[in-house]
C-alpha cells in the first residue's frame, strides 16, 4: 500500500512539474518569439524572421525538452497555447489546429526517440514549422490577412505582403529558414548546454 501511494505522489509530483515548466517555457517562447521575428516588420527581411525565431529560441526550447516527463502531453499543451495566443491576437483557427499537429509530432518524437540529443534536435526541428506557418493564412486566406495586418501596419508593409503572395516561393523560403535556423540553433544549443545534458545523460 505504501509503495502505491509513493508512486502515486511521485507521479502527482512530475505532473506538477510538467505543467509549470509548461507555463514557464511556453510564455518564454513566446515573448522571446515575438521579439526576434521582429525583423520581419523590415520587409526584405520578411522570409528571414523564421530562421531569427528558431535560432533565439533553440536553447530554452532544449532545456524544456530535457525537463519534461510526458512528451506528448507536455508538447501538446505548449504548443496550444501558442497557437491560443494566436488566435487571441486574431489569426485564424488553422494556427491553432497546426500548433496542436506540431505539438503531437514532438512529443512523439521525443516518447519513441528518447530525451537523447537526436530525439531534442528533431522535436525542435519540427517546432520551427509551428512559427513558420503564422504567416500560411497569407497564401490561403490572402485577402482576410491583407485586412488583418492592415490594422497594424502601414500600408507599404501590406503591399509588400500582397507581391508576396502573388508566389508560393516566399512561403516555401520561409519554412525553408525556419527549419535551417532550428538546425543550425540546435547545434548551439548542444554546444552552450554541453555541461548540463553529460549531467543529465542527454549527452549522446
Amino acid at each position: 500500500m505504501s509503495n502505491i501511494r509513493s508512486t502515486g505522489k511521485k507521479s502527482s509530483n512530475t505532473l506538477v512539474r510538467d505543467l509549470v515548466n509548461v507555463g514557464i517555457f511556453s510564455a518564454l517562447y513566446v515573448v522571446l518569439g515575438f521579439m526576434s521575428s521582429s525583423i520581419g516588420y523590415i520587409p526584405a527581411l520578411i522570409v528571414f524572421s523564421t530562421a531569427s525565431i528558431a535560432l533565439v529560441t533553440s536553447v530554452p526550447m532544449f532545456l524544456f525538452y530535457s525537463k519534461i516527463e510526458r512528451p506528448i502531453l507536455c508538447c501538446m499543451l505548449f504548443c496550444g497555447i501558442f497557437g491560443g495566443a494566436m488566435l487571441v491576437m486574431g489569426q485564424s483557427v488553422i494556427m491553432f489546429a497546426i500548433s496542436l499537429a506540431v505539438g503531437l509530432l514532438s512529443g512523439t518524437i521525443l516518447k519513441i526517440i528518447g530525451k537523447n540529443f537526436a530525439g531534442l534536435y528533431m522535436a525542435n526541428i519540427v517546432l520551427s514549422l509551428m512559427s513558420s506557418s503564422m504567416m500560411l493564412p497569407l497564401w490561403l486566406y490572402t485577402e482576410e490577412y491583407l485586412e488583418y495586418t492592415r490594422g497594424m501596419c502601414d500600408e507599404g508593409y501590406v503591399a509588400k505582403l500582397a507581391e508576396l503572395s502573388n508566389s508560393i516561393w516566399p512561403l516555401v523560403g520561409i519554412y525553408t529558414f525556419g527549419i535551417l535556423g532550428a538546425v543550425i540553433g540546435g547545434l548551439v544549443a548542444r554546444r552552450i548546454m554541453k555541461k548540463h545534458f553529460e549531467r543529465i545523460g542527454l549527452a549522446r
